[in-house]
């Protein structure tokens, strides 16, 4: 859900107006209305600084090295800048590197040679000259009576040296070479120095994420402290022959006591209203247990606007099981939730919600791996188990499989999802224009769950459906009454049937592709299934001496590690397509919402 919001205004004397601020910082609870031209140069750098300061902390963190309390003898600021140069050098570093890789590849044909001799060969009048010829069109008698030396022959090209006297040449077929500038002996020796530089700043890049990443992250905090100070006094608009500083913030409603209390005993003058009809509301999401583990996901996408439902706590429950689904296997769930039990106990408190959420998709892809009857790319419907061979033969006897129940289940649970985001729209409609705008809505519901209905009981009890036809027209003309003819109030009768037949069109032809997208989940689930099966069947293969069950091992380690990677991407981006495309639209989501970030002390 979202959380109620109260919007304040304050009005400060400009002399106490710092005070003012600083005191609010401490309190930690006011978002801030940002207004044109709030932000100023400075913050535009502080901000730059404390983004590029993150992206710097993220590359230290990533080096997992354990953190070390010596410390470092070095001011944030000094560390900034030291990191920044380290990281130029070795972007010029790197450069040259690869300028030494081209060097050396160009140079590997002729051999080491010394950059002396020949220097001095050409001082004394000696000019040597390089050439490549075709191995086909080569032959030294062509150069007899002519010092010429074979140097190398490589991939069908012969490279060879002539010492040019002054004499005319004999016509010859070849490409003259310029002199490499290096010998590979200069230029491995370049090389080496290179990447002893290189080391030396990995080393020191080493000993700054071991015990300076702390400083780093307390500099960025004071920096993005600083900045949304300075934000704060920009954005206050100045009045009374700027004597008078107005600022606008939102604050929970559930904090307004908090708020009022620290107002009086600072004797400020401040007025607190509720949201109105163009107000641009910051979001903050209230939900709490299994909901609250998919706001993340949530973001991803959009907060929705202030006055929309939170579609978070709808669309979990559709996300857990799709990811199952996809995943479809018990062994992968099996080892996701001993993974998340262990990582638990290790991650910090920010990072335990993931944790969490990762369990709850391990707990759905356990479930949906044991009913699709997959452990590990072992088929469990053909492994003769007690429960699977009595439900292998009862598929048998239907002419059917489990892959058949598995489709059907796909279309049936995007039918359900589509028709509960139509249900959330007409909810939405209703909340924010009024129940008459949720009429049309209403009538595709209505349209669908009756038809769907109808032909339900028709099919499980085998009464033909002429049989229902006064439910059948019943729902086609309650339906049908609401699609054409009320869904667009204050607007003429006629302009609202030719609505409702333009409407119609479009909400067939969605619907219909819509719940075709939800195909993908069974075709994600066998692709996973699959090829674990090829994984088994491949490492099976290499017989069960000593040696062959050791590469059985790693075969089944890798492949399904492999697996599991791909399998666990596509389960993880198909629902959440689903439920940002499908769901969504459905629902009527506009979104746009921007997300409650009280001003506050970081530090």
């Amino acid at each position: 859900m979202i959380a109620p919001m109260k919007k304040y205004s304050f009005l400060v004397f400009h002399r106490e107006y710092e005070d003012f601020l600083l005191k609010l910082r401490e309190l930690g609870m006011v978002h801030i209305v940002e207004r044109e031209g709030g932000v100023t140069e400075e913050v535009s750098r502080q901000l730059q600084e404390a983004s590029q300061l993150n992206r710097l902390i993220r590359s230290l963190e990533s080096r997992g090295l354990p953190a070390d309390s010596a410390g470092i003898d070095a001011s944030p600021e000094e560390l900034f800048a030291e990191i920044n140069e380290i990281l130029h050098q070795q972007t010029v570093l790197n450069q040259q590197l690869a300028q030494i890789r081209k060097e050396t590849a160009e140079v590997m044909p002729w051999g080491d040679f010394s950059e002396d001799l020949i220097k001095r060969l050409g001082d004394a009048g000696v000019k040597i000259r390089l050439f490549m010829a075709s191995q086909r069109t080569w032959s030294p008698e062509l150069y007899a009576g002519y010092d010429i030396f074979e140097v190398n022959r490589l991939a069908g090209i012969v490279y060879f040296a002539l010492i040019d006297t002054g004499n005319p040449l004999p016509s010859m077929d070849a490409e003259e070479v310029k002199i490499p500038g290096h010998s590979l002996s200069g230029l491995e020796q370049r090389r080496q120095e290179i990447a002893s530089v290189l080391a030396s700043h990995d080393a020191r890049l080493d000993e700054i994420a071991a015990s300076g990443t702390d400083i780093l992250k307390g500099y960025r905090n004071k920096l993005l402290q600083d900045a949304e100070l300075e934000k704060a006094f920009g954005n206050a608009v100045p009045e009374a022959e700027d004597k008078l500083r107005i600022l606008e913030g939102w604050i929970p409603a559930e904090s307004s006591e908090v708020l009022n209390r620290f107002l009086d005993q600072e004797d400020i003058f401040y007025l607190q209203e509720s949201p109105v009809p163009g107000d641009s509301v910051p979001i903050l999401l209230k939900n709490k247990g299994f909901a609250s583990k998919f706001e993340v996901l949530g973001e991803l996408y959009s907060l929705p606007s202030y006055k929309e439902l939170d579609l978070t706590p709808f669309f979990a429950p559709f996300y857990t099981i799709f990811f199952g689904f996809c995943l479809g296997d018990a062994g992968y769930g099996l080892l996701m939730i001993l993974a998340t039990i262990f990582a638990k106990r290790k991650v910090a408190a920010a990072m335990k919600p993931i944790v969490s959420l990762v369990t709850y998709l391990g707990i759905a892809t356990l479930v949906f791996g044991f009913i699709s009857g997959t452990f590990f790319g072992i088929n469990l419907y053909e492994s003769g188990l007690p429960g699977y061979r009595n439900l292998q033969a009862m598929f048998v006897a239907n002419d059917t499989n489990i892959n058949d129940v598995l489709f059907a289940l796909s279309l049936i649970l995007g039918g359900i999802q589509i028709v509960f985001g139509m249900v959330l729209r007409a909810v939405n409609e209703n909340i924010q224009f009024g129940f008459k705008y949720a009429l049309g809505t209403i009538g595709w519901i209505i349209l669908l769950v009756g038809l769907a209905v109808v032909y339900g009981i028709s099919s499980f009890t085998g009464v033909p459906v002429a049989e229902l036809k006064p439910w059948l027209y019943a729902v086609l003309v309650a339906g049908g009454v609401l699609v054409l003819f009320l869904n667009s109030p204050g607007k003429s009768i006629f302009m609202n049937f030719g609505l409702g037949l333009w409407n119609s069109y479009n909400m067939v032809t969605g619907v219909l592709g819509d719940l075709l997208s939800y195909i993908r989940l069974f075709a994600l689930g066998i692709s996973s299934a699959i090829l674990g099966f090829v994984f088994n069947s491949l490492a099976m293969s290499v017989g069960t001496s000593i040696v062959g069950i050791f590469f059985m091992v790693i075969i089944l380690v890798i492949g399904h590690s492999i697996n599991l990677f791909m399998a666990g991407l596509g389960s993880f981006v198909h629902p959440m397509r689903l439920t940002f495309v499908e769901f969504y639209k459905n629902s009527g989501f506009a979104g746009g919402g921007r997300k409650y970030q009280p001003f506050r002390k970081l530090t």
